[in-house]
């Protein structure tokens, strides 16, 4: 408890801003119906936003967290990459855990093609596993923790937008309501934030020295 009140001290500018954000879309995902946000949130659609949303969204798939903590193994980033795949499959599984429970039905279930008009043939799923959105809870566990493993503040902005697209990408391509996201974004947040101050370099992790006599270095 002592070292995470220490972590939001260290990250206090951000952590206000991740706080001020979460409270802020915490009024229209609990108190206005889920309808409602969603066709306010898609008033607009066109065929470049179409396709652009369609290849960004893959920003939150799992393969894209996969790949990303593989690439910073090699990179000789086995720390962040560690803790990238370690987040990945808590929150992962977290997120699958409550759609089974949940069983909410995605837009398209929920609302029908006949009222709203902007699902995209091919792209678009119906079903009952809308709670929360896996996507949106992959992409800010990658992206908080990014965060918290750089000083930058324009980084940290920077990393924060691209999860927040990849949370409205989901609502765009019609996949899942406002509070789907939310609760992926507060799932994905705090699984990072966890695991960024449980998880500290192990042994095996340790880039050795080729120098006899001296000693590994974390990654």
């Amino acid at each position: 408890m002592q070292y995470l009140r220490n972590l939001a001290i260290e990250h206090r500018t951000f952590a206000g801003i991740l706080l001020l954000f979460a409270f802020l879309l915490a009024f229209p995902s609990l108190l206005i119906p889920k309808e409602y946000s969603f066709f306010w949130l898609n008033f607009f659609h066109c065929k470049a936003l179409d396709d652009f949303f369609i290849a960004y969204t893959y920003v939150g798939d799992g393969l894209f967290s996969l790949f990303l903590a593989l690439l910073l193994f090699m990179l000789n980033n086995r720390l962040l990459g560690f803790r990238i795949l370690l987040a990945f499959l808590i929150s992962g599984l977290i997120a699958q855990v409550l759609k089974k429970v949940a069983h909410l039905p995605r837009p398209m279930a929920a609302l029908g093609t006949d009222t709203y008009h902007h699902f995209i043939d091919g792209v678009t799923h119906s079903g009952y596993n809308s709670f929360p959105s896996g996507h949106t809870t992959s992409a800010f566990a990658l992206a908080l923790l990014c965060c918290l493993h750089t000083k930058s503040a324009r980084s940290r902005i920077l990393f924060f937008f691209l999860a927040c697209m990849a949370g409205y990408s989901r609502i765009y391509l019609g996949q899942h309501f406002l509070p789907d996201v939310f609760a992926g974004m507060l799932i994905g947040s705090v699984t990072a934030i966890v695991v960024y101050a449980s998880v500290q370099c192990p042994f095996w992790l340790k880039k050795r020295n080729p120098i006899p006599g001296a000693d590994g270095v974390p990654a």
